[in-house]
């Protein structure tokens, strides 16, 4: 304990009122036009097939759950298939602006937000940076498959190394970015700051916490962007790990050189739902998830809810949210508001809602509300939308095709290497000497009473005289 902050009973039991801000909500307005003078056009095409890939990555499992088939190609996955599909601009829009330095931890359903980070380092990253990191991973075994045959720029390739390393994953194929060990749940790709999902509700609440600590203590670049689902609101891991970053120490008590709030944003992706209940007006009490955020700390977290449905409004929320985090201000809580329109798992029939509520968020899908705009304001031409989805079909049955060829996606052999698991799990070092410094104590171990008090205990159930103790 400090000892340095005096509780004067005197200030503490003053009557008094406890008064909050203001959080805004749905704020951006901004129209195509004016944010011309902020995107080019090709940036407002490569969010608009960003988002497009996400969807039919997405449509491909559903449809191989479901039918056991994705155009016209047989395949039976066994596995988990939790989507995200209606959610794309709000992964789109939490990507855009992140750097492989900013690091994501995924919610329950996480395959857009992979994929939407990997496809925002893609485009970010020089072709020597790209060749680099797919050259070096696993030997560049997933390489090797995506570029026979390839035509195309490196930043196309990269793109097929995404698509075929995350699928192959999904589907246990050891040319999976974790070897297939992962799965869908667990799917990860640090060279692109993408780090592990969680099949635990809320379950990056509190890891993701950690590596915000790990970035501050380190003094490490970018910032950490915890993504977690409304229902995960009221699991334990979410609360630990908001109380863990809003601890008023890190601006009150550290020293100056580490000084400052920590530099994570939870980003609640607010579908609406959980596994079957509608959190809104059922399964919790805040109303609107931004609220929360006033409970917390004096600055609400900088609170805020943005319109998940429309992606340039989540990527300009976050570009002024990483602002406060880089100047030390966090930590953040951000409610992008968004619809899943498919079930929990293609297996959920959705029977807790109506279908005309399913039917009123896909009038407004986002997808086709923002190529609509797109097309109005002369930026590309119907045309051309109708070609990059054509072009993304067809890809993706490619990839497909690569990643249930047992010949060229083998599942990982535990019989011929039985110490596969642990080559990639254990570095076989010693973390003994990580720090070397002696630890700030008031008292040495030797003068520590419960040390002494341990000391003396016998931790058998017989005595020195062998009786019962």
């Amino acid at each position: 304990m400090p000892k340095s902050q005096f509780i004067d009973p005197k200030d503490i039991r003053k009557p008094g009122k406890l008064t909050f801000g203001a959080i805004p909500l749905n704020q951006y307005n901004k129209s195509i036009a004016d944010e011309r003078k902020n995107f080019t056009d090709d940036d407002f095409h490569r969010i608009f097939r960003d988002m497009v890939i996400i969807r039919e990555f997405e449509n491909m499992i559903n449809e191989i759950k479901i039918r056991n088939e994705y155009n016209g190609i047989a395949y039976n996955h066994p596995g988990p298939a939790h989507l995200s599909m209606g959610q794309e601009a709000s992964a789109v829009g939490m990507a855009y602006n992140l750097t492989v330095d900013d690091f994501i931890f995924g919610s329950h359903r996480s395959h857009g937000e992979i994929l939407a980070k990997g496809l925002s380092a893609i485009h970010q990253l020089s072709e020597t940076a790209l060749m680099q990191v797919m050259k070096g991973y696993f030997d560049g075994k997933v390489l090797t498959v995506v570029e026979r045959n390839h035509k195309g720029t490196v930043k196309d390739l990269a793109v097929k190394f995404l698509l075929y390393g995350t699928l192959a994953e999904i589907f246990a194929r050891e040319n999976g970015f974790n070897k297939g060990l992962g799965g869908s749940m667990h799917a990860f790709f640090t060279p692109f700051g993408v780090y592990p999902n969680n099949a635990i509700v809320g379950g990056s609440g509190d890891i993701s916490v950690g590596a915000a600590l790990y970035k501050k203590i380190n003094n490490k670049p970018g910032i950490v962007v915890c993504n977690i689902g409304d229902a995960s609101m009221a699991c334990g891991p979410v609360w630990e790990g908001i109380s863990f970053a809003t601890m008023d120490q890190y601006t009150q008590l550290w020293e100056e050189a580490y000084r400052g709030g920590l530099p994570i944003l939870f980003n609640c992706m607010n579908n609406q739902y959980g596994m079957g209940g509608q959190t809104c007006g059922e399964t919790m009490g805040y109303g609107i998830v931004a609220r929360l955020g006033a409970g917390v700390n004096a600055d609400m977290m900088h609170a805020e809810r943005v319109d998940g449905y429309n992606p340039l409004a989540v990527i300009e929320a976050f570009k002024r949210k990483k602002k406060i985090l880089l100047d030390k201000k966090g930590p953040v809580l951000l409610d992008t508001l968004t619809y899943r329109i498919s079930g929990h798992s293609p297996s959920d029939a959705s029977s807790y809602r109506s279908k005309e509520e399913v039917e009123a968020w896909q009038q407004v899908d986002s997808i086709i509300q923002y190529g609509h705009e797109l097309v109005a304001a002369g930026v590309t031409k119907q045309m051309i939308l109708d070609d990059t989805r054509q072009q993304i079909l067809e890809e993706l049955a490619e990839i497909l095709k690569l990643t249930i060829d047992d010949t060229i996606s083998p599942r990982l052999n535990l019989a011929t290497n039985p110490d596969a698991i642990g080559e990639m799990m254990f570095s076989n070092g010693s973390m003994d000497a990580f720090d070397t410094r002696k630890p700030e104590t008031l008292l040495s171990r030797e003068e520590n009473p419960r040390i002494k008090s341990l000391k003396n205990k016998e931790r058998i159930y017989l005595d020195k005289e062998g009786k019962n103790n």
